[in-house]
């Protein structure tokens, strides 16, 4: 038996009608989805409205204590990663079956922030743990003299990976096409913030007193280093390129410490740990710490986008895994004997690319 099929005319009226009715309710909808109340980071940047995005976090706390022990009472959470957690249970695989790595030697490029040799021997409990993983031949941390030195072996294929700050990968990310692997967490989470620091005895009450001193920075593609530092200069009218006598950059966040103390410079910016860690309470009492920047992202673990995907994905697998161990906290540093990774994606840096946009026209001529 055929089956009969029929149809139906519409007449122009019924269609005409119909098409009204869309997009009568279609109109409230675009008009919510394009409400100043819900406003893109990109809206944001192009209004100028990042500023008060950021002078909301400037009411959080006491951001600008005026003396170290006003500052050791400053409490700084620890943060999670901000799309993604691991669970204990979850497995952590390689997407490619696993080559042979047995004769391999991976190279990890890194700016020292401290002496290399405390830097070594800080991070040898990684790299034994990178290496019984991989099984690898060598794991080897390669020191670059700065971060754009650093991008450039990765670029070239000189080393496997870069160990950045974020606001290098971001910046490098303009050169090279990278990937993030993985993010380190600190102390502090995966956030942390700059220094301002001056002499106790110094005249130099706040950060509005800086122009007309001499200025220490670390490195110019240094996120807690300079970049983070000159947005809260740009908050204050600060161009400390033309407002202060001098500007220098010392490449280590110890070298820091060491000038403002020694009086080489009047007032310097370093990563806060450089501050908080020092035992020597004499020394504590020495510095004044006179702000912090907003927070920083913890450091970025990256690849090139050409990378191998076998050794990519094992080298991450291998990182994530460092989240799951038992690990007793190393009593001279407070922090897990392998330093831990956690997943990073590269949306998680769009404030840090608002920062860099912020401060382009103040930095380093």
């Amino acid at each position: 038996m055929a089956l009969k099929f029929t149809t139906r005319n519409f007449s122009p009226v019924f269609l005409i009608t119909s098409i009204c009715l869309v997009i009568f309710l279609a109109a409230p909808m675009c008009r919510l989805c394009a409400s100043k109340e819900f406003p893109t980071f990109r809206e944001l940047l192009e209004s100028g409205e990042l500023d008060e995005e950021f002078k909301e976090e400037l009411a959080e706390g006491p951001l600008f204590p005026s003396s170290p022990e006003e500052f050791s009472s400053v409490k700084i959470e620890p943060e999670g990663p901000t799309n993604y957690t691991l669970t204990q249970n979850e497995e952590v695989q390689a997407t490619v079956p696993a080559s042979n790595l047995a004769e391999k030697v991976i190279r990890i490029g890194r700016v020292p922030f401290m002496s290399t040799k405390q830097m070594m021997s800080q991070y040898k409990g990684l790299i034994e743990f990178l290496k019984e993983q991989l099984g690898v031949k060598e794991i080897r941390i390669v020191t670059g003299k700065n971060y754009a030195k650093v991008l450039e072996a990765l670029g070239r294929g000189t080393i496997d990976f870069a160990w950045v700050g974020p606001m290098a990968y971001v910046i490098g990310g303009n050169k090279y096409p990278l990937i993030p692997i993985a993010q380190a967490k600190r102390r502090t989470g995966t956030t942390y913030r700059g220094l301002f620091i001056t002499r106790s005895d110094s005249k130099i009450k706040s950060i509005k007193e800086i122009p007309g001193k001499i200025m220490g920075f670390v490195d110019p593609e240094s996120a807690s280093g300079y970049l983070y530092p000159l947005y809260l200069f740009k908050l204050y009218k600060i161009n400390p390129h033309k407002d202060c006598s001098k500007v220098v950059f010392l490449k280590k966040h110890d070298a820091i410490l060491e000038a403002v103390l020694s009086g080489k410079i009047d007032v310097g910016v370093c990563l806060e740990d450089t501050i908080t860690t020092i035992k020597d309470r004499k020394i504590r009492q020495q510095i004044r710490v006179l702000g912090m920047t907003h927070k920083v992202p913890s450091d970025i673990m990256a690849c090139r986008q050409d990378c191998d995907p076998t050794l990519r994905d094992m080298f991450q697998a291998a990182l994530l895994k460092t989240g799951w161990l038992k690990q007793k906290p190393d009593p001279s540093t407070g922090l897990p004997a392998i330093l831990e990774f956690l997943p990073i994606y590269d949306s998680d840096l769009n404030t840090t690319r608002g920062v860099l946009k912020a401060v382009n026209h103040l930095r380093q001529p």
